[in-house]
């Protein structure tokens, strides 16, 4: 299992820059990592990484990625959230699901929206089909 740590994640400016997100907490299940640079906690861009065992003998193994992107403002002289934009990626894998069916889905997953027709239809809030 690899050891809990800081994690460095490029943002999408057009010269990415490197946002490092700090791990807040993890309670073996869950791991948690803001980039506290936006100053104030409500703003801090958040990451979570769940891992859900199967609840039974027909169930799943979940791992669940979390993103939340807050937007801040300053309102009446103070800095308050005025919006908030999120993603969640979801895999769930067979119990009996070879380590290679995983690798393939989690590459598939994360590969795809990299595309660049699929990334210029999320960006432009559009279907490319």
């Amino acid at each position: 299992m690899p050891a809990i740590a800081n994690q460095s994640v490029n943002d999408g400016q057009a010269t990415p820059v490197a946002h490092t997100f700090a791990v807040v907490t993890t309670d073996g299940k869950t791991a948690k990592f803001a980039d506290k640079s936006p100053g104030i906690p409500a703003g801090y861009i958040r990451i979570s990484d769940e891992a859900r065992e199967p609840a039974g003998s027909s169930g799943a193994y979940r791992r669940i990625l979390s993103f939340s992107l807050p937007t801040t403002a300053v309102v009446d002289g103070v800095t308050k959230v005025v919006r908030t934009s999120s993603a969640q990626l979801v895999w769930n894998f067979a119990q009996d699901s070879t380590d290679q069916e995983r690798k393939d889905l989690v590459a598939y997953s994360l590969n795809f929206p990299g595309l660049a027709t699929e990334k210029a239809s999320i960006w432009g809030l559009e279907p490319w089909f």
